[in-house]
């Protein structure tokens, strides 16, 4: 099942957490990075993985936040790979754009009348299921990349170990330890 991937700054912690909560009563599967450090190698990947799989995309944006490098990190990823991305602004302001062609839903207000007015604007949970815009064609590009990303892991994997025992070997017998 795919899901909503939440986008949003530290400091909006308590909200997003109250948006999960009530978007998960609803009946949709969100994702929320709550584990990795912000601008880590493993957050680069835990958000490109998740923000490739997701149905949509919910960025909760202030107006100071619009130039945050890793929410623009995600809304670059997500435009990319041509994902539905809902704006949750919590003042007016123009978004930075890599958010062009966004929806955009004023959270300024109540929040019960903007939560009704999101859950208006996404499409149903149920419709979450499959991703018409991965084509085929594009699913098998997917894995291709996939597969050469694997192929060169392994490569540089044993060029490392044979460099390791090139050295050992190197130190063994500059020491003494092998026998020439």
């Amino acid at each position: 099942m795919q899901h909503l991937y939440i986008s949003y700054p530290p400091d909006d912690n308590e909200l997003a957490h109250r948006l999960v909560d009530d978007l998960q009563a609803a009946g949709y599967a969100v994702f929320v990075d709550a584990v990795s450090a912000l601008g880590s190698m493993a957050w680069a990947a835990e958000t490109r993985r998740a923000i490739q799989t997701c149905g949509a995309m919910v960025m909760i944006l202030s107006l100071a936040d619009r130039r945050r490098i890793g929410i623009r990190h995600e809304g670059v990823l997500a435009r990319r790979r041509g994902k539905p991305v809902y704006v949750l602004t919590r003042s007016p302001g123009d978004l930075p754009r890599y958010l062009s062609g966004a929806t955009v839903l004023d959270f300024s207000s109540s929040y019960d009348a903007a939560l009704k007015r999101l859950l208006d604007a996404l499409p149903a949970a149920g419709s979450l299921l499959s991703d018409p815009a991965l084509s085929l064609r594009r699913r098998r590009r997917l894995a291709r990349r996939s597969r050469h990303h694997t192929r060169r892991r392994r490569i540089m994997w044993g060029a490392g170990l044979l460099a390791m025992l090139a050295l050992c070997l190197l130190l063994g017998l500059l020491f003494g330890l092998i026998p020439v």
